[in-house]
């Protein structure tokens, strides 16, 4: 521990009288990364501090709050969970974030010289799943090399890169005062340096970041870099002018495909690189592992900002301009969007041409990558994916990964920073376009019809929703706790199940279940057909058994030749496990677009004034740093009572589940699709008005007291997410009916 250093704290020292210091982690010219324990939790962490000489420099100190919004902003398990944040005593931040144990990947180079081709690509198809994320949210590292790439380990003990260090990202946001940045400044890592970004931070797009992945993957291949620069920009430009070594050259056996993929990654002319990650991606994913593939799914789904149809604008620097856009080229153009909180936060990313807040340093001057630290947690993305036709599916909706592994979310301090708390007396009746990233439609049409086989098993899902004989005494159906007339719930504190007995949360609604990330209040299922088996399982809701269910079915002529038609491959007969799997492929089915939706479409006629002014509300306060996306939630977990605790912990959350500390308190943030009509709130159903439930998220989520036209605004905008109840698809017809009520087949 360097105890002797003027101004890092000694071992045993209390930091935010919460953290206990162990020793010391890494230490640059600006700050320190120090070893930690949470008193309370007994939690390891890593907390890292901006030296004493450092606080003093307006500079450093946005650098480091630049860190943490960054940070903040992505949920992908690729970047390190922030834990907490907020200002010393004497003024100073501080960023607490989960502590790794592993070694970066320039460890593992100077270990083992080289990779094989197929690890060298998982790993930075991971990498890449973090990277793709940024850049949907406007934020460009500006950093990436092996040093910042962290090989850890997942619960399963699976490897897993960390990206660290986004110190130096580029987060565009709004300076009135101009851009922290000079034109001319230079920072960064030389080796892995685009060649504008060598020529100025201004000139360092998403396509500077992927020419980094391309030296990083030829390094790990080879174990050499693709161009010898020297410790000069100078020598950088100089070095470029001629094509790197080919992989094949260093005795390498690599796939042509990946030659070409470095050669795109490499070429000065940024034109001629891939324009996205998810390009890249899929040049690489065939020669990678399986696990190549997972990756490429999840970083398929993010869309980064931009207009449809726009090129960004390039800075005039003489290098090649762009001629690509930051976007997925097989998705529908959605409305150009970026989010912008307010004067400290983002506005529209449109490939460098925007204001940015970099900041003049050396290499020796960072604040250190370490053993067990770096920084991130969670903020929006969007995507308007079309998911195809499949078991159960009858309805196109925007796709999310289903492994969000995010654990304990941003604290107070980090959202103070983000947010203003400036009174928001009178929110304009427009909506900037910008202001609409995070979010997307749901889609009208499906994009094929459903073949027999999927038809046949979201009829019979339809039945067995309504039907009783799926509970233990025959007296309680799915529809009876989820009735759809009423947008899927039954509009009590807590629902009732089999004899009467009560679940311990609130009932949540079943439309729009399909893109969730994770299911049920603590997130226990991620999957419909799971999740259906859970409820009628459990003693608390149906209460059955599989062998009382598949007995009840079997006894009935029309149930029997619905499950052939349905699940045509033999045993011909009703399983527990085809009863959940058509409860999930009528699930799939329901969704309920709104007038937000057409809104989104681009029919700015279809909110009023109120509703606007109450969406530019409802982003200002900061409700968009959980509830986004095409359901305006269930894309993240959240602790309740983030700022101010919650009146009631009796229901402990995630941590019922998990066991682990962090996750206490910690739920999934619901959809706040048909909230209007979903009532009461919250998990213990204990709020039944909707302003006050609002007031109280800005209470005890964001530290906010709203003024009464603030929650009575941001509630109006919320009744424009109630949906239209798709009658033709959930009402029974008669040779149903005739099933469910046992009067036998038609």
């Amino acid at each position: 521990m360097e105890a002797s250093l003027p101004g890092v704290p000694a071992p045993g020292e209390i930091i935010a009288n919460k953290y206990r210091v162990e020793r010391t982690l890494g230490r640059g010219g600006m700050g320190v990364v120090l070893a930690a324990e949470h008193l309370a939790l007994r939690q390891p962490v890593a907390l890292k501090l901006l030296l004493p000489g450092s606080v003093r420099s307006r500079d450093a100190v946005e650098r480091f709050l630049r860190e943490a919004r960054a940070a903040a902003s992505l949920q992908s398990r690729h970047v390190v969970r922030v834990l907490d944040a907020g200002l010393l005593d004497a003024g100073a931040p501080y960023l607490v974030m989960e502590r790794l144990s592993g070694h970066d990947l320039r460890a593992v180079l100077r270990a083992r010289d080289h990779l094989p081709v197929a690890e060298a690509v998982d790993l930075l198809l991971q990498a890449c799943e973090a990277i793709a994320e940024a850049h949907a949210h406007g934020i460009i590292h500006r950093d990436l090399k092996p040093a910042n790439l962290f090989l850890s380990s997942d619960e399963s003990g699976l490897e897993l890169v960390k990206v660290l260090d986004f110190g130096l990202s580029k987060c565009v946001e709004d300076d009135e005062a101009g851009s922290l940045t000079s034109p001319g400044v230079i920072a960064g890592s030389i080796p892995y340096m685009a060649p504008e970004q060598a020529l100025s931070l201004k000139c360092a797009d998403a396509r500077a970041d992927i020419w980094a992945l391309g030296v990083i993957l030829y390094e790990l291949i080879t174990g050499r870099l693709p161009f010898e620069t020297g410790s000069t920009p100078e020598r950088l430009l100089l070095c470029v002018e001629e094509p790197p070594a080919r992989v094949g050259g260093w005795g390498i056996d690599a796939p042509e495909g990946v030659e070409r993929a470095i050669e795109r990654c490499l070429q000065k002319d940024r034109r001629q690189r891939p324009q996205t990650v998810a390009e890249l991606a899929r040049a690489l994913q065939p020669f990678g592992t399986p696990a190549a593939f997972e990756s490429l799914e999840r970083i398929s789904r993010f869309q980064a900002p931009g207009g449809p149809g726009e090129p960004p604008v390039e800075p005039t620097v003489g290098i090649a301009p762009s001629g690509g856009s930051m976007r997925r080229r097989d998705e529908r153009a959605a409305p150009e969007t970026s989010l912008q909180y307010n004067a400290t936060e983002r506005i529209p990313w449109n490939g460098g041409a925007a204001p940015e807040t970099s900041l003049p340093h050396s290499e020796a001057a960072r604040i250190p990558s370490h053993e067990g630290a770096a920084s991130e947690t969670p903020r929006p993305h969007s995507t308007t994916k079309r998911i195809p036709w499949h078991e159960g599916a009858t309805r196109a909706k925007p796709g999310r990964s289903t492994s969000l592994l995010i654990g304990a979310v941003t604290a107070a301090a980090v959202l103070a920073w983000a947010l203003s708390r400036a009174p928001l007396s009178c929110a304009p009746s427009e909506i900037a376009p910008e202001r609409l990233a995070s979010f997307a439609p749901l889609l009208a049409e499906p994009v094929m019809p459903p073949d027999p086989t999927t038809a046949a098993q979201i009829r019979l899902g339809r039945m067995l929703f309504h039907e009783p004989r799926l509970s233990k005494n025959h007296d309680v159906a799915c529809s009876s706790c989820h009735p759809l007339a009423t947008w899927g719930v039954d509009r009590r504190k807590l629902s009732r199940g089999s004899e009467g007995r009560e679940p311990p949360r609130n009932t949540l609604s079943v439309y729009n279940m399909a893109g969730y990330f994770a299911l049920l209040w603590d997130g226990r299922k991620d999957n419909l057909v799971d999740q259906a088996k859970e409820v009628l399982l459990s003693p608390r809701a149906m209460a059955a058994t599989p062998e009382g269910i598949e007995a009840a079915l079997r006894s009935s002529e029309g149930y029997m030749q619905a499950f052939a038609e349905a699940f045509p491959d033999p045993p011909h007969t009703a399983t527990f496990d085809k009863v959940a799997r058509a409860l999930a492929a009528f699930e799939k089915t329901l969704f309920t677009r709104s007038r937000w939706d057409r809104f989104l479409e681009g029919d700015r006629a279809a909110l009023s004034d109120d509703e606007k002014a109450g969406f530019n509300v409802f982003v200002d306060t900061g409700c968009i740093s959980c509830h986004f996306g095409p359901d305006i939630g269930a894309t993240m977990y959240q602790k309740a009572g983030l700022v101010k605790p919650w009146p009631d912990t009796k229901d402990r959350g995630r941590y019922e589940i998990t066991r682990r500390d962090v996750d206490w308190m910690v739920f999934r943030v619901p959809s706040l699709r048909n909230v209007a009509e979903t009532g009461p709130y919250f998990h213990d159903g204990s709020v039944s008005s909707l302003e006050e439930a609002v007031r109280m998220m800005g209470r005890h989520q964001l530290g906010k007291e709203m003024d009464d036209r603030e929650v009575r605004l941001i509630a109006r905008w919320l009744g424009s997410l109630t949906g239209d109840i798709p009658r033709d698809d959930i009402e029974l017809d008669a040779a149903s009916r005739a099933i469910v009520m046992d009067r036998g087949a038609p």
